[in-house]
């Protein structure tokens, strides 16, 4: 999976830099192993955004990863969420769940393992995967019951009470083999917004840019996040809230969409996926 952070004003093109101080934007590549074994329909359903890309055909075009964005990163659990395809919707359609894109509506199935046969190795009757928890850097995950192709990536290393959560919502399919460039170094270092309106950056980096088998059982200290004062005082913050409430209640009143593309731990850099393949 290629990808690539924008500049802060949403650029990707080359530029002549004469005094050293442009900003480039950031190319990497991700190099991701599916647990096939312990969850096989999350691997498949997963390699099915991955294929769709591989023979993209613009004239009957398939959602693919190959079109995705890197659209939040989550305060409070430090999960990268990525895998959002532009276009893709959930809707409904005679009493059911299903997604639509490019116009047509497409079958949806749930990312969930069928339990009733034999149980893989280190698989519990639950479907659970114990020896595995949100708390190693790089894991990839998907919320229990969602349709759609969206994912996480865990960006911290310990347990915390979020972890726990993401236990219990999450069921985690793979993990990054490599991460070319220091992809998701690079990524918990950007500037989000908070729900409150204010700007924030993950206060903690991620300690090993790869899955680690071996360290999966051995744990690690806990780890937090915060948020940097950008020179906002807090009454001016508590003042700034308290209008941008009325505001956006008042736009949703009136039906504006606008308000959709403010939330919280929206990542303020364009993050793209260039390219996915399978090796």
């Amino acid at each position: 999976m290629d990808v690539r952070i924008s500049r802060a004003d949403g650029t990707f093109y080359v530029r002549d830099n004469t005094d050293g101080t442009d900003e480039d934007p950031f190319y990497g590549r991700l190099v991701i192993g599916l647990f096939g074994k312990q969850t096989p329909n999350h691997a498949e359903q997963f390699l099915k955004y991955i294929t769709n890309g591989e023979s993209y055909d613009v004239n009957n075009p398939f959602p693919s990863y190959s079109t995705s964005k890197f659209p939040l990163l989550d305060n409070s659990s430090g999960l990268l969420i990525g895998g959002k395809i532009p276009g893709l919707e959930p809707t409904t359609l005679a009493g059911g769940t299903v997604l639509e894109y490019a116009g047509r509506i497409l079958p949806a199935k749930l990312w969930i393992e069928d339990r009733k046969g034999e149980m893989p190795p280190n698989v519990d009757s639950a479907g659970s995967i114990p020896q595995l928890s949100h708390s190693i850097v790089g894991l990839l995950t998907h919320r229990n019951l969602d349709l759609t192709p969206s994912f996480g990536i865990t960006t911290r290393r310990g347990s915390s009470p979020s972890t726990s959560e993401l236990d219990a919502t999450h069921t985690i399919f793979g993990c990054i083999l490599e991460d070319t460039n220091g992809f998701l170094e690079k990524v918990v270092d950007l500037p989000v917004l908070t729900d409150t309106g204010m700007v924030s950056m993950m206060t903690t980096s991620t300690t090993g840019n790869t899955y680690d088998p071996a360290s999966s059982s051995k744990g690690g200290s806990s780890s937090s996040a915060g948020v940097v004062d950008m020179g906002v005082s807090s009454l001016a913050s508590s003042v700034f809230t308290m209008q941008r409430k009325v505001f956006r209640d008042a736009a949703k009143t009136f039906g504006d969409t606008r308000l959709d593309k403010v939330y919280d731990g929206k990542l303020l850099r364009r993050i793209e996926v260039t390219k996915v393949g399978v090796l």
